[in-house]
């Protein structure tokens, strides 16, 4: 296989989940036969001797590995780069990569890319629907979806959509893009970077190979703007490279596009993820019309300010996927037109950020604070009347105490949901279900 201009066929996958065992069957189609390698060193790796009879397998510390005859080290997203383990190996002349950077080298067809701290999802999916609306057969793969290499030697796809996180991009150094762009950055995986600024850049590599940099304008850790760039926000947008608000509509320059309340999903937070799709999809040439047509129809996706059917005539919103402060700021945004009382439900897995940025919107918009989890007395800190619960049924049962018709209750955990459940769509499902038994009463 050629790689980097080098004839690989040395090859260790460090990691061995969805991407990893993604990685380990696209190496055996280029008839490499890589070393798998996990950490987990407890592993019950019966199905993986299955998937891969020709592999050799090791569960191990990487310390404890010899990578000094590999040329390539395929590492998957979950695994940091910066341990000792690497360093050694890139002094031994290893290449480092990742999923993306194998297909960076592999695909045809445009490539459009999307990372940020909050509503990459949303947008990837968005962006999706509106080149299939546009006759364009798309396909949405990286941190969503399918993982990249299980597509990439697909023909008939005419356009790659790409949600990245920053730990892709991490591993990746040749990704050409049609355009790309970072949302937002707000604190996130503090306990994998040093601080906000080395997890910006991190982000930011998204830019390395992009024709069309496509950035947050009142966001400057998303900045890349410059005679190729162009941008989104929230205020009115000063030329036909900028894409914002004015009275009430979508814009691109002096240009009405749509009417916010003529879309599907609400909140300001989505009117920018809105903002940052048409932008993409215009400069890799979807049509307007059909990308405007989504925007009417696009209710967003589960656990992102989805809301719960109740006959109560309380707002039930289910935000579980907000898995950091950023992302509960820009649920809490979207609400500030609300006239009746807010309830919050937060906590989990603080990651190490700082949650102190909470502070001026839980005074402001929150009538009562429910916390739970690992990191619930942090939430405290900067609200003394919250109140702890140790369950997602006792924390929905004392919402429904605070609330009357026209309430909302919002769960929005900024933090992640791994102490207590096994993933945020286990939380949200929970707290789903929990409503649903309190309409019940």
């Amino acid at each position: 296989m050629k790689f980097n201009g080098q004839d690989i066929n040395q090859v260790a996958v460090i990691g061995l989940g969805m991407t990893g065992r993604s990685c380990a069957s696209y190496l055996l189609k280029q008839e490499i036969v890589p070393l798998l390698v996990d950490t987990r060193v407890g592993l019950d790796n019966s199905a993986l001797k299955q998937e891969f009879p020709l592999c050799e397998i090791v569960l191990a510390n990487l310390d404890d590995i010899d990578f000094s005859t590999y040329q390539l080290l395929v590492v998957s997203p979950g695994i940091s780069i910066k341990q000792a383990a690497f360093e050694k190996a890139r002094a031994q002349g290893c290449i480092i990569a990742g999923d993306i950077e194998l297909f960076a080298h592999s695909v045809d067809a445009p490539v459009v890319a999307i990372t940020g701290s909050n509503g990459k999802t949303t947008v990837t999916s968005l962006l999706e629907a509106m080149a299939s609306a546009s006759g364009v057969k798309a396909v949405a793969a990286g941190n969503i979806g399918v993982p990249v290499l299980d597509v990439v030697t697909d023909k008939s796809i005419e356009l790659f959509i790409l949600e990245l996180s920053s730990f892709q991009l991490e591993t990746t150094d040749n990704l050409h893009l049609k355009a790309a762009t970072v949302l937002n950055i707000s604190d996130d995986h503090m306990d994998r970077y040093s601080d906000i600024d080395d997890y910006a850049q991190a982000k930011q590599r998204i830019y390395r190979h992009c024709e069309t940099p496509i950035a947050n304008r009142q966001d400057s850790l998303t900045h890349l703007i410059d005679a190729r760039g162009q941008s989104f926000g929230l205020d009115c947008p000063a030329n036909n490279n900028e894409f914002g608000l004015k009275d009430g509509y979508l814009m691109q320059g002096e240009q009405q596009l749509l009417a916010v309340d003529e879309m599907a999903m609400v909140g300001q937070h989505n009117q920018l993820n809105a903002l940052a799709a048409i932008a993409l999809g215009k400069y890799v040439g979807l049509s307007m019309d059909a990308m405007l047509s989504i925007l009417r129809e696009f209710t967003g996706l589960e656990h992102r300010c989805q809301l719960i059917p109740s006959s109560d005539g309380i707002v039930w919103l289910n935000d579980s996927k907000a898995t950091n402060v950023g992302a509960t700021l820009a649920a809490l945004d979207g609400l500030q037109t609300h006239q009746g009382n807010i309830v919050l439900i937060a906590g989990g897995d603080a990651k190490g950020g700082d949650l102190s940025p909470l502070t001026q919107s839980f005074e402001q918009q929150i009538s009562e604070l429910i916390v739970m989890g690992k990191d619930a007395e942090l939430f405290s800190e900067i609200r003394n009347d919250a109140h702890h619960v140790e369950s997602m049924q006792a924390a929905v049962m004392l919402a429904n105490t605070f609330v009357n018709a026209g309430d909302i209750v919002l769960l929005s955990p900024a933090c992640a949901s791994i102490d207590m459940f096994a993933n945020y769509m286990e939380r949200g499902q929970q707290f789903m279900d929990a409503v649903g038994r309190v309409n019940e009463y």
